[in-house]
């Protein structure tokens, strides 16, 4: 017999938008999830462990610790070769300490070379029931099996992990929201403002030093004004400031070299109002 990939969730296009609302696949957040795969390896004892997403068409690996190969950054496979993929397909974790005693996994290529010998394998969830992808678990040397209370902690652990996916993707939202939001207020205050004004108007709002020739418009219509050859919000830029709910944050104390190396230096960068997760 064949290898047989696993069949498509029922819920396929709806679980993939949600894959691609988290806003993971490809950035630099990966790094962020490599601590609950060594977690979930120390706990296992198990040779190595993987944290993937599945976009429509691919196996996203977003952590992989302890393979032969080198580990490729963004890597992505075919989910159809993927004994993860039936993961998805999981309310609950798929455990199989002999992979050459199932079934329908004996017949992967990894398996009757003897390359993969055990496998546990875990979907993440997020809030609204949707398997985002798998948190899986791998031995290559040996059938290695694991307790129940074992798999119950990197249970844990995956809960943790869709929580930490769900807690960012809210944040993100809200985080486009408002800047949506702001970017409506501050077109709506003037129908000479592009949306170029507005980039400008951040940066000053920011506290960073922008060339007058940047701000004409700004200056023209009330929103800056110039202080010692610099350009500053007035107090109209203030008050529409305010209306679009940002404000900027004071940090002090950035270390600096050469001659200014012992001189405290301020910087500020904007902000937006968001909902404290606890």
């Amino acid at each position: 017999m064949e290898w047989v990939p696993a069949p498509t969730p029922i819920n396929e296009n709806r679980r993939a938008q949600a894959v691609e609302k988290t806003g993971i696949i490809g950035t630099d957040q990966i790094y962020l999830f490599d601590i609950y795969v060594e977690i979930a390896k120390d706990i296992s004892g198990y040779d190595a462990g993987s944290f993937s997403l599945y976009d429509s068409k691919n196996q996203c690996m977003i952590s992989e610790i302890g393979k032969p190969e080198p580990r490729e950054i963004h890597r992505k496979a075919d989910k159809a070769a993927s004994i993860c993929s039936y993961v998805l397909l999981e309310k609950n974790p798929l455990i199989v300490f002999d992979l050459k005693k199932h079934d329908i996994f004996k017949y992967h290529p990894a398996v009757e070379s003897g390359m993969v010998h055990s496998y546990c394998g875990f979907p993440v969830r997020n809030k609204d029931g949707y398997a985002l992808g798998t948190f899986c678990l791998l031995n290559f040397t040996e059938v290695k099996e694991i307790s129940s209370e074992k798999i119950e902690l990197v249970e844990k652990l995956v809960s943790r992990l869709a929580l930490q996916i769900d807690t960012q993707t809210e944040q993100k939202e809200l985080t486009s929201q408002k800047i949506s939001k702001s970017i409506d207020v501050f077109l709506d205050s003037n129908s000479e403002f592009q949306i170029n004004d507005y980039k400008s108007f951040i940066d000053i709002c920011s506290g960073l030093n922008l060339p007058k020739e940047n701000a004409v418009n700004l200056i023209k219509n009330g929103l800056c004004e110039l202080k010692n050859n610099a350009v500053t919000l007035s107090s109209a830029g203030n008050e529409l400031q305010e209306k679009m709910n940002i404000f900027t944050k004071v940090h002090n104390q950035i270390k600096v070299e050469g001659n200014e190396a012992n001189t405290p230096v301020s910087y500020t960068h904007l902000t937006l109002p968001t909902k404290r997760i606890v």
